[in-house]
């Protein structure tokens, strides 16, 4: 998958890259906080970053997330604050954009703003998608659905904890359900590992809800 900027006009392209910085992240490191200043647009190009927030007894709400093709920190285009914190689960690259002079080529190139506005519309459907599966799918069926969507090459390096909050579940429960499908032969398990070994068998869990 290519970067959605390679969708625009070579001139559209020149002047957006023109603002563009790149940035990397591993694991752990967090993008921004919510009370943060605004001040940067990320559009992720290889790996992951969650969207979250926390309850008042720390416990974690997940909102998103972003594989490649993913922007997030638009609240930069108008100032204030992040409202969220961002972190990569996995290792994490891209490019990131100054929000005011990006606002501006938004402003005076229609085409860059269809773009950005495509981008920032995929967010939003990201977490419809994710209260319609906590709505409506178990606990089993989400955590199916994740691996299958954000690791398809089956190699998961989220530790039980990560992946609990990835599905918003408890680590005990997914930690219950790998060991059941690890039994089945669905997966192996690893320190801080696991290996989808029959993608059927996952789907076929997915189908059953």
């Amino acid at each position: 998958m290519g970067s959605p900027l390679s969708r625009l006009s070579e001139e559209a392209r020149r002047e957006v890259m023109r603002l563009a910085r790149p940035f990397r992240l591993r694991r752990g490191e967090v993008l921004f906080y919510p009370q943060d200043p605004a001040h940067t647009v990320y559009l992720v190009e290889e790996g992951l970053v969650r969207l979250f927030l926390l309850g008042q007894k720390d416990e974690e709400a997940t909102l998103a997330v972003l594989g490649p093709g993913g922007v997030l920190g638009e609240a930069a285009f108008l100032g204030g604050a992040y409202g969220a914190y961002a972190e990569p689960l996995v290792y994490t690259e891209g490019v990131s954009f100054p929000g005011r002079e990006l606002a501006l080529v938004v402003q005076r190139n229609p085409e860059v703003a269809r773009l950005f506005l495509e981008l920032s519309l995929g967010r939003l459907k990201e977490t419809e998608r994710r209260l319609a599966e906590l709505r409506f799918l178990s606990v089993s069926a989400r955590l199916a659905q994740a691996l299958l969507r954000h690791f398809p090459d089956g190699e998961v390096p989220l530790s039980h904890q990560d992946l609990a909050a990835l599905v918003g579940a408890t680590r005990e429960t997914v930690t219950k359900l790998l060991g059941e499908w690890a039994l089945r032969g669905v997966l192996e398990l690893g320190y801080r590992k696991i290996q989808v070994v029959d993608k059927e068998g996952l789907a076929r869990i997915l189908e059953e809800g």
